[in-house]
């Protein structure tokens, strides 16, 4: 394993606005002064609060904590989702990553057309996918419904469509939020052996989980946050 970092965060700061009211172009010309105060009286929520770490090649790190304390967040700033934000963050690696079930999906395309448009949205060619289209499209095991639009799909096979396209790829990080929370006994069996046949290949992997037992199983390092904060970082055999 390098002792380069294939991720290092110095002081991340995430905030966001918290809006009074939507406003629309209409809205903002018949109402100028109140808009104008509202946006001067903004309230920010902060999500990530001075966040400092480091990963190295192939840590495989499990990310903890209550909802809303900024786990998704923080693999989207990773992830490259937000842009915005202070402090640094270094990547040095070629990422996939399922954050949401519907993230990367076009409702209206089907999933062979998704599985197309989710791989060039991180970053590979049309040719590549094209190239694993039959093993995500065995791996997500839907049948018929591949060439369906995907806004017909069920959370299940959203999930299995999702989690195929991510893993296949065979990324060098691999960002996995809460996936396998919504398969079934023999789609968790499915990615568990994905995901262990990319840890032995040398993948980072960076697993959100309110289970336990998954993280224990997958990982060797766990960060706890907690409105924002990290308040553990250590071996998941250390976690109380």
């Amino acid at each position: 394993m390098s002792d380069t970092p294939i991720i290092e965060l110095h002081g991340l700061t995430k905030r966001f606005a918290i809006e009074q009211r939507h406003y629309g172009l209409k809205n903002i010309l018949l109402h100028l002064p109140q808009y104008i105060h509202d946006r001067a009286n903004l309230r920010w929520f902060t999500a990530l609060d001075n966040v400092t770490f480091s990963v190295k090649r192939g840590e495989r790190v499990g990310l903890i904590g209550h909802n809303g304390c900024g786990k998704t967040t923080l693999l989207s700033v990773i992830g490259g989702v937000y842009r915005r934000y202070q402090g640094e963050v270094h990547v040095r690696g070629r990422i996939s990553m399922m954050l949401a079930l519907r993230a990367g999906f076009c409702p209206e395309l089907s999933g062979r057309e998704n599985i197309l448009l989710n791989g060039v949205l991180q970053g590979r060619t049309r040719a590549e996918m094209k190239a694993l289209e039959e093993e995500i499209i065995d791996f997500a095991d839907i049948g018929p419904f591949i060439d369906s639009p995907v806004c017909q799909y069920s959370s299940g096979m959203l999930a299995r469509l999702g989690f195929g396209i991510a893993t296949a790829i065979e990324p060098e990080i691999l960002l996995v939020d809460e996936a396998m929370a919504v398969g079934d006994a023999s789609f968790k069996k499915k990615c568990g052996e994905r995901i262990q046949r990319l840890l032995s290949q040398g993948t980072t992997l960076f697993l959100v989980s309110h289970n336990m037992a998954d993280i224990k199983k997958y990982c060797t390092r766990v960060i706890k946050l907690d409105h924002g904060k990290v308040i553990f970082d250590g071996s998941v055999e250390h976690l109380a």
